[in-house]
Formats: C-alpha cells, sequence, structure tokens
C-alpha cells in the first residue's frame, strides 16, 4: 500500500522508478557492500574529536600490524624529510601530530579497498585509489592555501569522494552496452552516463556512506556536489574539493581526461582566488607525494 501511494503521489517515468528502488536497495545494504576497515574509522573519529589524544590513537593503529608497518615507512620516507628515524607509532604521532598520522591511517586502511580496478570506469588496478589519494592531498593543500582550518575536512572529503564507484562498479558492468553508447565527448561522461542509465550516481551513494561511517555533515556535502559546484551556494569545504579532483584530472590522475575545458580551470581559479602557476605548484607536489607514499605502502610506485 505505502508503495503504491508513493507511485501515486509521483509522476516519475519507469525508469526513474527502477533506480529510485535500485537506489533504495543499494543503500539499505551499503555495510555489507563496502565494510570500511575498523581502523580507518576509528582514525577519522578521532580527528573529528578535539579531546583526542596520541595514546588514543595509537592504541588504534597497534592492532593492525600492517598499518602499523605503513606509517612507519611512511613517516620515514623522503615526504617528510625527518632528520631522525621514527621507530614507534608514539614517536611518530608525537613528531607528526594526530592529524597527519590519522591522514596516513587512512591512505594506507584504504588502499587495498580503493586498489580494485573498476573495468567499468577503465580505471587500472591502484588508479582510484591514486586519484583519490590525490584530491585528498590536493584538497588539503589548497585548504592551508585558503582555509587552514578546512584541512582536516578537505582531506577526508578527497579521499572518500569517489568511493560510490566502488559499489556502483557491478551495476554499471552488467549495463555496459549501455554505458558504452552513453559515453561521447563530455568532460564528465560517467558521472552523466551513471544518472542517464542508473537514475543516480557515485556521489548519491558515497553521500549514503558517509552518514553511516558518521562523517561531519559538511564532508558528506561536499562529496555529494563534488562534480556540480553551486557558486551560489558559499561552501568553502565544496569548493576546495571540486577545485581538487578537477586538478586532479587535468593531470590525468583519475579517469576522465587529460586536459579539462579553460572555462572549467577559470571557474577553479575564481573559486579560490589563486592563480594558474599556483594551482600548477600544487599539484607538482601532489604528484610527487602520492609516488612516494605509494611506493612506502606498496613497496613500488
Amino acid at each position: 500500500m505505502r508503495r503504491y501511494r508513493f507511485m501515486q503521489a509521483t509522476s516519475f517515468s519507469n525508469s526513474e522508478m527502477r533506480g529510485y528502488f535500485l537506489k533504495k536497495k543499494i543503500v539499505s545494504h551499503l555495510d555489507s557492500l563496502l565494510p570500511l576497515p575498523e581502523v580507518v574509522l576509528k582514525a577519522q573519529t578521532l580527528m573529528q574529536d578535539p579531546n583526542s589524544r596520541f595514546d588514543d590513537l595509537s592504541d588504534i593503529i597497534e592492532t593492525d600490524q600492517e598499518i602499523t608497518l605503513n606509517i612507519l615507512n611512511v613517516s620515514n620516507s623522503p615526504y617528510y624529510s625527518l632528520r631522525n628515524e621514527v621507530c614507534s607509532i608514539n614517536q611518530a604521532c608525537l613528531i607528526l601530530g594526530l592529524d597527519v598520522i590519522a591522514e596516513i591511517v587512512m591512505a594506507a586502511g584504504t588502499s587495498t579497498l580503493f586498489g580494485k580496478a573498476l573495468q567499468a570506469y577503465c580505471m587500472n588496478p591502484r588508479e582510484l585509489w591514486q586519484h583519490s589519494l590525490s584530491t585528498a592531498l590536493g584538497s588539503r593543500k589548497i585548504a592551508e592555501a585558503i582555509r587552514p582550518s578546512l584541512a582536516s575536512e578537505a582531506y577526508l572529503s578527497g579521499l572518500f569522494h569517489d568511493v560510490g564507484k566502488l559499489v556502483l562498479e557491478e551495476h554499471i558492468f552488467s549495463r555496459n552496452d549501455a554505458f558504452k553508447d552513453f559515453l561521447g565527448n563530455s568532460p564528465d561522461p560517467h558521472f552523466e552516463a551513471e544518472k542517464q542509465i542508473l537514475g543516480f550516481n557515485h556521489t548519491e551513494v558515497a553521500a549514503e556512506l558517509c552518514k553511516k561511517w558518521k562523517f561531519p555533515g559538511a564532508v558528506t556535502r561536499a562529496i555529494r556536489h563534488h562534480h556540480h559546484l553551486n557558486p551560489d551556494q558559499n561552501d568553502d569545504l565544496a569548493s576546495i574539493l571540486y577545485a581538487a579532483d578537477n586538478l586532479t584530472r587535468m593531470v590525468g590522475n583519475g579517469n576522465g581526461i587529460g586536459n579539462l575545458p579553460d572555462s572549467i580551470v577559470d571557474m577553479v581559479m575564481e573559486l579560490l582566488a589563486l592563480d594558474k602557476d599556483s594551482l600548477s605548484h600544487i599539484m607538482r607536489e601532489v604528484n610527487e607525494s602520492v609516488g612516494q607514499i605509494e611506493n612506502e605502502i606498496f613497496g613500488t610506485a
């Protein structure tokens, strides 16, 4: 009866109705479809807690031997250029700080989950992780330049902005012919194809995941709108994520295209009040950082 009343009260097309019920089914099973490593969830929770202590984070990290090794490797990498070798998690926390260690935990903790090939999105193994980490680092660096208080949330937004693609991969792959027919000369073809074929897109699914994982509301909103930014919303975090995602794709890291239209580049520069040289410098630093971190986590760049 409830479904009948819903259908009476709306004027959806058949394809929109199918999309509505498919999305509802996916959202109801998100916990089993994409479980996030416990250490990652706890690390992001601590990042939002102003009362968190070094011991809280180190206790969580030390329950996972692989994450512990990754943190020590990354802490001692050329990326941080520390004078003395870091030999323990407590020492890493003291030297680098809670926020930085939590970021390393999340980058390392998502490396397996985000390291899968996504055939429907034409992404090779690790490509989603590389793009996500690049966007996270780019978001943080942009935030440090224009709104330092948003640096941690910017990193979190960047790392998880495309997580919805992991959930939609099988649904897109099963409709691959329809997607191939739709993909054309659009600057953002996969995003538009999702909406056209499924009736919803990966940003909507990602936003639902963020709610389940209890991410901050600002992070959820930024991820939900990172493809179609409304300049009138005056949302600095969403602007930062939009810019970092597009800049990352502009330099060829991530699915899509190697060069974006001038209109998008101009919009990014206007949003951030940064010139093209500053943005290029940020992205060069990001690309170098991703290579160094990847080398320490996977053993090869």
